[in-house]
């Protein structure tokens, strides 16, 4: 598998964490936001973020994870 070489995410807390920058930058990805008060920047990526957390991650309860 290649990995990605960016990651563009929303302002969200959980992708500006101290945590995910330093598991980003362990992994060499490059990481754009969406600016911030301005969501819909780049509707495609914002409408997957939509189905993934309705489809995937709101249907689970995650344990916390120590990185």
């Amino acid at each position: 598998n290649k990995k990605p070489n960016y990651l563009h995410t929303d302002m969200g807390s959980q992708f500006t964490s101290f945590g995910f920058e330093n598991l980003l930058k362990r992994h060499k990805i490059d990481h754009s936001y969406s600016k911030l008060g301005h969501p819909y920047d780049n509707a495609k990526i914002e409408s997957f973020h939509s189905l993934l957390k309705r489809e995937m991650i709101y249907q689970f309860r995650f344990h916390r994870l120590h990185i």
